[in-house]
């Protein structure tokens, strides 16, 4: 896992407005030491070929010119597999999802996010993980619960949900998937942020309601 400290991003989007919101948030956290920032997949290609340290990279999924993002993630995969992209994009359909996820990608993150929950992706995609944090639309906000097809949970975050359908602890859902209850309480809180809830209960009945878990 790589060291949460001094870390060098890369942002790739073809809005300079984007850009620079991105790079002024990234540059005032203390984590980071320096941002750079590419317009189109070309550029972005030439940087990382230049600086062999980038940690992150954060990449929307249209870009001008010949390389779509997916074909950039897809390139990096193959040059540069240890470096987590991470999709920041206003897409958000399951099929461009799978594609960038099958890509390569580790993360999947709507434009409209909370930049205070960047850094909670920043730490996912370092730590081996995948995250996701889709914009919840409006007819869902209003009923309190996430539509299916815009919910995307990590296999730990799935497996702590079926745990928690068993109506285990926190102390044993840690101890049944072998894990610390802090790891514990971090996977809840990611799936208290996507599902749009705010305990355990809501959680159980959002993830029913959205088809993540069947009821028994």
């Amino acid at each position: 896992m790589k060291n949460l400290r001094n870390l060098k991003i890369l942002v790739v989007d073809d809005h300079p407005i984007v850009r620079e919101g991105l790079r002024t948030f990234l540059s005032l956290l203390p984590e980071v030491l320096t941002v750079w920032e590419a317009e189109n997949g070309d550029e972005a290609l030439s940087i990382v070929s230049n600086h062999n340290d980038i940690d992150i990279i954060f990449m929307d999924l249209v870009l001008q010119g010949d390389l779509s993002g997916v074909h950039v993630i897809s390139h990096l995969q193959k040059t540069h597999p240890d470096i987590p992209v991470i999709v920041l994009t206003s897409y958000q359909n399951s099929e461009r999802i799978q594609t960038a996820m099958n890509a390569g990608a580790k993360a999947y993150l709507d434009k409209s996010i909370d930049p205070n929950h960047l850094m909670d992706a920043i730490q996912a995609v370092l730590q081996g993980d995948k995250f996701s944090a889709l914009a919840t639309p409006a007819e869902s906000s209003q009923r309190g619960f996430l539509d299916p097809s815009w919910v995307s949970v990590t296999p730990r975050e799935y497996e702590v949900l079926q745990a928690l359908s068993q109506g285990m602890s926190n102390k044993e859902i840690a101890s049944h998937l072998g894990i610390t209850e802090k790891t514990v309480k971090v996977h809840l809180s990611h799936i208290f942020a996507k599902l749009n809830v705010y305990d355990r209960t809501q959680a159980l009945i959002a993830a029913l309601r959205s088809g993540l878990l069947n009821p028994s």
